[in-house]
């Protein structure tokens, strides 16, 4: 496909180390002001103790020395914020930060010596000690950004900054203008896929399928890249192509931002670097906060754990009871789509004189003759679905969520069923909202199964770890009366 442009814009060969290549992009400013405040707190404490023992030739008060670096470095850092000095695009530039830090440190020293003058608090920490306090302090917080900046400027220069990794989609004249390096600088976003569209000067019915195409490809890039955003560069005023593109990028549980256009840019030109972030639009964002994932993924993992090990006799007899009742394998497995619509195969206690697993796929039905003796009790009490806390454990499914469908019943129901795709904005679960309101088991017609998808999103638009308390809990009860289970 010649318009499919897969970023290749990094220099090739060794390049030198850099410590932002383990630092998050949106976590500079943090680091910088952490290092602040322990340099303050260190130039506190030295200029304290070397002028004590040289000139007094005693150690001093090292309290009062750790005291006043500790405020002074916390209200240094707060000044250095409220001026912008951490924001990436700051500290690439000398003369801002020379600026900025001189005038911070100058508050700073006006400050202890006033608190010195108002509380008599000098014979602990002397004029002496605050003077080379003084010096010490702006001398090593300045070499600290120099350091700071070169650094950063080379981990730019390799594509070595660790930044959020990004597929970019967009018009050809839009890209033209947006580098790697650009969105690098001015995003904080590592490039891992560029596709470009095509020109907006062809007809418009030729062009839709093909920039379709282009989208399913950067899709599928994003997938197999593990992205964690997409861009848009489009010009703001195709609104058609537009809805086109974000209606096709639901399959993917990612945010999707509309980068600011070239006539939009021209505008924006004399703003604040600092605030130019502000102007992309967040036109897709992802349900669930890395922070709710990280809680659900706690979860799952200490109750997935927990279940193998107390429910492991239950196991092992069902196995055994499998192999006796009729031929074939113990595990059944089968490919499904889970979170962003990766393929992985889900794993099952074997219920069925058959094994299906392609394009065409038969739900089970009412006295279905492939459903074995044991298969009937196994598949009524959900025991049959046990093996997946494998899944569980492994990161592919998650306790709770929706229920995922054979690969062959996505294809059917995503055409038929409107937002069907956002049902891969989460991993799939073992049990979900949707079968604790008595949609389990068999879904006969397309009806049944768009019920079934709303129960689904209202799931993942009201997600929290007490609802997945709760469907756990109803699961069990559910479990007691099996409906539509055969």
């Amino acid at each position: 496909m010649s318009n499919l442009l897969v970023s290749a814009v990094w220099p090739r060969g060794r390049t030198s180390r850099s410590i932002f290549q383990y630092i998050p992009y949106q976590r500079i400013g943090l680091f910088t002001g952490i290092t602040d405040f322990a340099l303050v707190l260190a130039a506190s404490v030295a200029a304290g103790v070397i002028y004590h023992s040289l000139i007094l030739e005693i150690p001093g008060d090292i309290a009062s020395f750790i005291a006043v670096g500790s405020y002074s470095g916390l209200i240094f850092v707060l000044l250095s914020k409220l001026l912008g000095l951490y924001q990436p695009n700051k500290l690439l530039s000398r003369s801002a930060q020379i600026r900025g830090v001189v005038v911070a440190w100058g508050a700073i020293l006006l400050f202890v010596t006033l608190v010195f003058f108002l509380f008599k608090s000098g014979a602990n920490y002397s004029r002496g000690a605050t003077i080379g306090f003084g010096f010490l302090g702006l001398g090593m917080i300045l070499a600290s950004r120099a350091i700071t900046g070169v650094d950063l400027k080379r981990a730019l220069a390799n594509g070595t900054l660790a930044g959020q990794r990004v597929i970019v989609i967009g018009d050809t004249e839009e890209l033209a203008a947006k580098s790697a390096l650009y969105l690098l600088r001015t995003y904080g976003t590592r490039e891992v896929g560029r596709f470009e569209l095509s020109p907006t000067t062809t007809s418009a019915r030729s062009t839709i399928a093909h920039d379709m195409a282009i989208v399913d490809s950067g899709i599928s890039a994003a997938r197999t890249n593990r992205a964690e955003q997409v861009l848009l560069a489009l010009r703001w005023g195709d609104t058609r192509r537009r809805d086109l593109i974000c209606e096709r990028l639901r399959a993917l549980p990612l945010a999707v931002l509309l980068l600011p256009d070239g006539s939009v840019s021209s505008v924006l030109s004399d703003m604040d670097r600092r605030h130019y972030e502000l102007t992309t639009i967040e036109i897709q964002r992802p349900p669930l906060s890395r922070r709710d994932l990280s809680i659900k993924r706690v979860f799952d993992v200490a109750l997935a754990g927990l279940g193998l090990m107390l429910l492991s006799p239950l196991l092992f007899v069902t196995s055994i009871a499998i192999k006796l009742d009729s031929s074939g394998p113990i595990i059944f497995h089968q490919r499904r789509r889970g979170f962003s619509g990766r393929e992985f195969a889900i794993y099952k206690f074997r219920t069925m004189t058959v094994l299906e697993d392609g394009p065409c796929i038969r739900q089970a039905q009412r006295d279905d003759v492939r459903v074995t003796r044991l298969g009937r009790l196994l598949r009524a009490s959900s025991i049959d679905e046990l093996p997946q806390l494998i899944n569980v454990l492994a990161g592919e499914m998650s306790l709770v969520g929706p229920r995922p469908h054979a690969i062959a019943h996505d294809d059917e129901y995503s055409d038929a069923i409107d937002n069907y795709a956002f049902r891969h904005h989460v991993k799939p679960g073992i049990s979900g909202w949707a079968q604790t309101r008595g949609f389990r088991g068999e879904t006969a017609d397309v009806s049944s199964m768009s019920k079934r998808i709303q129960l689904d999103l209202w799931y993942i638009n009201n997600w929290s770890l007490w609802l997945d308390i709760r469907i756990i809990a109803r699961t069990c009860v559910e479990l007691l009366r099996p409906r539509n289970a055969y």
